[in-house]
């Protein structure tokens, strides 16, 4: 009986994934996108440098969506609509990590770096699972730092959108909006960074990448 429950439950998240990636999709066909410093990506990908995305909760509809079908990696948490956002990656063929700061932390950072040392790129949103909004927290930048690759920002300018009641202001742009993707150049973490310094760090990357500094 418990299997047929677990099968059930994995049909169901296939389910809801398949559907929410197919409305995405069409829903995609109608933005107007605008690329600005995308090269930086492409030139890191050309040499099969991994490195560290970074973007904000709220925009992961987006972040998730405009990076989809490559070598990437993404971490996910235990919660049970991470469940949900895990199958959706899949279809997206995103390799996926489940853990966060709160669970299943230590070894959630463990894969994390032994994939970006097998070459995937590795997306975080700096601010997840639960908030404070535009408050990173440190993991990002130690993964990059332990793993001596670059951190790449990502940002994205929506005229048109329809905003979720939630923690972190979800985004979902609506059709034939105009939508401006930005890359910052990629950053190398000082290995002899840490303590304060490192936390300095983060606070200044952090208010670097936030709306109204460079269009998010």
């Amino acid at each position: 009986m418990g299997y047929i429950k677990s099968r059930l439950g994995q049909w169901k998240l296939k389910c809801i994934g398949g559907l929410f990636t197919t409305l995405v999709g069409l829903l995609a066909l109608t933005w107007r996108v605008r690329f600005i410093g995308r090269e930086y990506i492409n030139d890191l990908t050309d040499k099969r440098k991994p490195f560290v995305l970074v973007f904000w909760h709220g925009d992961m509809l987006m972040g998730w969506y405009f990076h989809r079908n490559r070598n990437y990696s993404s971490l996910v948490s235990m919660s049970k609509d991470g469940d949900v956002l895990a199958e959706i990656l899949r279809q997206w063929r995103y390799r996926i990590i489940r853990g966060s700061s709160s669970k299943g932390g230590k070894d959630a950072r463990m894969q994390m770096e032994k994939l970006i040392r097998s070459g995937y790129v590795l997306i975080v949103t700096p601010d997840g699972p639960r908030g404070p909004r535009y408050e990173m927290k440190m993991g990002a930048l130690r993964t990059a730092q332990k793993t001596g690759t670059p951190v790449v920002s990502v940002t994205f300018d929506v005229k048109q959108a329809l905003f979720f009641n939630s923690w972190d202001k979800f985004t979902v742009p609506l059709p034939f909006t105009k939508i401006t993707v930005q890359y910052r150049a990629p950053e190398m973490i000082d290995p002899g960074l840490s303590g304060e310094s490192l936390d300095e760090y983060r606070e200044d990357f952090q208010e670097r990448i936030r709306p109204g500094i460079i269009g998010a």
